[in-house]
């Protein structure tokens, strides 16, 4: 609105001779400054390395995690920290959610000082996070009953790919909350779009990690029986890795295991979702063979109490058992 000159609370517009009234723009420029401004809750791996990706966009991102350590590293990259989820929400449009588990992803959500308590209408919600299905839809359902739009976006790749801009995002979301999320999701890497329920996008997800969980059991196994037979590992692993059964994944287990590589992601993580394709399995009635024998290895691992090992370290529940 343009007012006479003469008026309190105004800017002089000189180009006009009129002047612009702060009060009546506050909630457009609020909104500018939520379009430009990122949430991140969530600072692991995968968290982290978005954050990073994010501020060497431009975009200003606040973030929450619980470890100082963690903290310390995101406030040193450009990021600004705050105290919990509802302050992360009250202070951006978008938040991403990238924390572990279930029960993480349902209390920064739903919980006190949650997402829920500072929402706005400019409130939108990405979980990256690998959940159950079920619990998926709930919170997606919550968001709804609150306005907040609600994006089912799990990913597969790895913070290295997340740095490159090459991750696999696969989201189940109504066709126009994502449009309107795509410059940020399109930051990380590429869309997969599955559908409009969300739900969708982490049943995707659990059948990759399927395979994920069943390749990282058998590549422990492969390792074990070049060493009991007496072979060189490496030389194993240059066969099998440059063949018909050769992945990035392999490869990249492989040289955590053989070489000291950098790990490519957390056991933890692992054995939850394996539990997940378990869950899948008995929801819809489905015999898995292989992923219930890999399960195995994964809950063996959480017997010995490996939950914060990198995942390489799977190798130390069937060295246990063939030492």
């Amino acid at each position: 609105m343009l007012l006479p000159m003469g008026r309190g609370g105004e800017d002089n517009c000189p180009a006009t001779g009129w002047i612009q009234r702060k009060d009546v723009f506050f909630n457009t420029i609020e909104e500018e400054k939520m379009t430009k401004t990122l949430g991140i809750i969530g600072l692991g791996r995968m968290g982290m390395a978005a954050a990073i990706k994010y501020i060497a966009e431009g975009y200003k991102v606040v973030g929450y995690a619980r470890r100082p350590e963690v903290i310390k590293e995101f406030t040193a990259a450009g990021g600004i920290a705050v105290k919990n989820s509802r302050e992360v929400a009250e202070q951006s449009g978008t938040v991403i959610v990238y924390v572990l588990n279930d029960r993480q992803v349902i209390s920064v959500i739903t919980g006190p000082d949650g997402i829920l308590e500072g929402c706005h209408k400019d409130t939108k919600v990405i979980c990256m996070s690998t959940i159950d299905k079920d619990n998926l839809e709930m919170l997606a359902e919550k968001c709804a009953a609150k306005k907040v739009g609600f994006v089912d976006c799990p990913v597969t790749g790895g913070p290295a790919r997340v740095k490159a801009g090459t991750l696999t995002l696969i989201v189940a979301a109504p066709k126009d909350l994502l449009e309107a999320c795509r410059p940020v999701l399109e930051v990380q890497g590429r869309i997969t779009y599955i559908g409009e329920q969300p739900g969708l996008a982490q049943a995707v997800k659990h059948c990759n990690q399927l395979l994920v969980a069943a390749t990282l059991a058998a590549t422990i196994e492969v390792v074990t029986l070049a060493r009991k037979g007496g072979l060189d590992p490496r030389v194993v692993c240059q066969v099998v890795g440059s063949g018909i059964c050769g992945s990035d994944w392999f490869r990249l287990i492989t040289a955590s295991i053989l070489d000291n590589a950098p790990a490519p992601g957390g056991l933890g993580q692992m054995c939850k979702d394996i539990g997940l394709v378990i869950n899948d399995a008995k929801r819809t009635k489905t015999p898995l063979l292989v992923a219930s024998a890999a399960n195995q290895y994964y809950l063996s691992a959480l017997s010995l109490g490996l939950e914060n090992a990198d995942v390489h370290e799977l190798i130390r529940v069937i060295e246990k058992m063939t030492e």
